[in-house]
């Protein structure tokens, strides 16, 4: 299945080329290009709330702090940012000519930002500079804002306010015994799949990414024995697997493995994917989110299955920790971590949207999170293994050869990032990924001018990023 993505824009200019791909709506001096779910509408009058995350109308109200909306109104347009701020939306605005645009999609600047009066010019900088994107005169909406753009004596003028963060509430953790504070985080991943299993159509299959790590594992497991109809899928690379370890899982629980093999060459064209629903070129991010778009573009796990990931678990579990002196320091990068995906889009929905799949993070759920960050770091890392707490009450669901095996990072399993790297240092003569990464966002953005939102050929646009990483990078080699 070809991706179709999915995105809003709300601006007080004209933007024809949006209306060619959209539904096109004009609300007073307001003009809203909405291409949403297949079988969306918006509502007829307004106000009305679009979800960010799903862009659909919302229903019933949500914890304003972990949901992020758009609100219409014919004089005004106002975004409430979610605290953890997966799904981002930029703004642009011409101060002179008084324009301005919310849009949802990164790639749309292309066509927003000319309709402001303004250019379209790579910044040539990482996202994480004072504006949060790729491209000068664009802002990405910093977690926990409030952004209201209203028309007001004869002019639009827009003004934000910050709520609280909620991430500042957890310096002091209190769960201090591994195995209770692991069986709350247990008991809480199970509450949030059946609450996902409670709002799927009855009949719906699960499948889950597993690999030999304790996250899919855990995830894996608590689907299979709350009775869900699960299948895990395994990543196979040629640089390695680790078939063996998730079967290991799937002979305890009884359910058959599905093996995915991605060839190199599979998982090198996804990166122009990657790049282009993260819109960020960190190596880091690329890489981690490369197996998940490897097995999404493929179409290796059917569309009618909702995916389960393990995704988040390392963030708020330590699983990544750094040598540390003193528990205010794992504190510090467990909240860091945390902090550093409101900005990174790395949990975002805009891949699934895009290929009309369903994705959740447990992990990710904040009756989840709150319990991982109020558990204290003596018990997340202990006796030099990291997860302590969770492995600990997982060691009684599970043979403990299972539940404490060794820790292997998603982008590391199967010896991912290091083919990566060799291969595109093969393709370029240079280690320097990031800027790679950076041509693949440029080639896509020279695309998205011409209204191609969606890489037709991802080979060839990989290919292109190579020939354009070449010309302007000056030290490589070959």
């Amino acid at each position: 299945m070809a991706p179709l993505s999915k995105w809003c824009v709300v601006t007080n200019a004209s933007a024809p080329d949006l209306a060619a791909a959209a539904v096109h709506a004009e609300l007073g001096d307001l003009h809203v290009y909405h291409r949403g779910p297949a079988g969306t509408a918006l509502p007829d009058n307004p106000p009305f709330v679009l979800d960010v995350g799903t862009l659909t109308p919302q229903a019933g109200s949500r914890d304003p702090m972990m949901s992020c909306t758009l609100r219409i109104d014919p004089d005004a347009v106002t975004v409430r940012v979610s605290a953890l701020n997966e799904n981002p939306v930029y703004y642009a605005a011409n101060r002179m000519r008084g324009l301005f645009a919310y849009f949802t999609d990164l790639l749309l600047a292309p066509l927003v930002l000319p309709a402001l009066g303004l250019p379209v010019v790579l910044t040539g900088a990482a996202a994480g500079h004072e504006r949060g994107t790729l491209l000068r005169d664009v802002s990405r909406l910093p977690d926990g804002i409030v952004s209201r753009t209203r028309y007001t004596a004869g002019q639009w003028l827009t003004d934000a306010a910050d709520t609280h963060d909620p991430l500042g509430d957890f310096r002091d953790p209190h769960r201090d015994d591994p195995l209770t504070a692991g069986e709350a985080q247990l008991e809480a991943l199970t509450a949030e799949i059946e609450r996902i299993d409670a709002t799927t159509p009855a009949g719906t299959g699960y499948a889950t990414l597993l690999s030999g790590g304790i996250d899919s594992g855990t995830v894996t497991h608590l689907a299979a024995t709350a009775g869900l109809s699960v299948t895990p899928y395994s990543v196979g690379t040629p640089w390695g697997d680790e078939l063996a370890d998730a079967a290991e899982l799937c002979t305890e629980l009884g359910i058959g493995l599905e093996p995915v093999h991605l060839t190199e060459d599979d998982i090198i064209a996804s990166i122009p994917e990657a790049v282009r629903w993260l819109g960020v070129t960190e190596p880091e991010v690329v890489e981690v989110a490369l197996t998940a778009t490897s097995v999404q573009r493929l179409g290796a796990v059917p569309a009618d299955r909702v995916l389960l990931t393990g995704y988040g678990s390392d963030l708020i579990n330590a699983g990544l920790y750094r040598p540390f002196d003193h528990h205010d320091e794992l504190i510090d990068q467990v909240l860091s971590a945390v902090d550093r995906t409101r900005r990174s889009n790395e949990l975002s929905n805009r891949m699934p949207l895009a290929y009309g799949t369903r994705a959740h993070h447990p992990f990710w759920a904040w009756p989840v999170m709150r319990v991982a960050l109020e558990t204290t770091p003596e018990c997340k890392v202990r006796e030099g293994r990291e997860k302590y707490h969770l492995r600990t009450a997982m060691g009684r669901r599970v043979p403990e050869p299972i539940a404490w095996r060794k820790k292997i990072a998603v982008h590391h399993g199967g010896g991912l990032q290091d083919g990566v790297m060799r291969r595109l240092e093969k393709e370029t003569g240079s280690t320097d990924r990031q800027a790679v990464y950076q041509a693949c966002f440029a080639e896509l953005l020279d695309r998205a001018a011409q209204g191609e939102l969606e890489p037709t050929d991802p080979w060839a646009l990989f290919e292109r990023a190579v020939r354009r990483f070449r010309e302007f990078s000056p030290n490589t080699r070959g």
